[in-house]
């Protein structure tokens, strides 16, 4: 399912949804638990979780109580994704990328004392390398955002030198995004193709 930046942001804006959200993502919790673990009153918890399963966030599936009473809905979340915003006197960039949902697993069976202490180092150690690992990911992309950083200053400096209002837009966005044609290019800035083509030519030929 597309994710939109704009609805996500609207939702996980909330303090309490962003704490539920990262009980969830520990373990699936039904609402009475994650009113005593966030101190929240029980009818906001619900009044939250309605508008995270709306938006598709969050969902729920029925398991029997521990002391044998009536069966309770767990929460576990639905959406798995990354926003990513860069804003920079020369750059600004906001979008959201999705992965594949791994689905909530089923509960373990317990195991001997032994077996957890043995897997808990590994684990532990896995999750270390995991982390150092996108940290050098994180600093190559920040290189990667001065460098463009930069780039854009000079096109900056380029398009300054342009009288017209309208030609600097357009050109503008022909350089800084490479991924669009003429016509993309039209549909984003809402011009005629005739006109974004005009400006073009007039520039490439110069």
């Amino acid at each position: 399912m597309m994710v939109d930046l704009d609805v996500l942001l609207s939702v996980i804006e909330n303090p309490a949804r962003r704490k539920i959200l990262e009980a969830l993502v520990r373990e699936p919790h039904y609402p009475l638990q994650l009113s005593k673990e966030l101190g929240m009153s029980q009818q906001a918890v619900m009044k939250h979780l309605k508008v995270l399963e709306s938006y598709h966030m969050v969902k729920s599936f029925q398991e029997a109580s521990d002391l044998g009473g009536p069966m309770r809905k767990k929460y576990y979340p639905s959406q798995n994704f990354t926003i990513v915003v860069d804003l920079g006197p020369n750059i600004f960039n906001a979008e959201v990328m999705t992965r594949e949902h791994i689905a909530v697993s089923s509960p373990a069976q317990p195991e001997e004392r032994g077996a957890v202490d043995a897997k808990v180092k590994g684990l532990r150690e896995s999750i270390a390398e995991i982390d150092r690992q996108l940290e050098e990911l994180n600093r190559k992309r920040e290189e990667l955002i001065e460098e463009k950083e930069r780039t854009m200053d000079e096109v900056g400096r380029l398009m300054a030198g342009l009288p017209d209002y309208q030609v600097r837009r357009v050109m503008y966005e022909f350089i800084s995004r490479p991924e669009l044609g003429p016509e993309q290019l039209a549909r984003a800035l809402s011009i005629r193709d005739e006109v974004i083509m005009r400006y073009l030519k007039q520039w490439l030929e110069d």
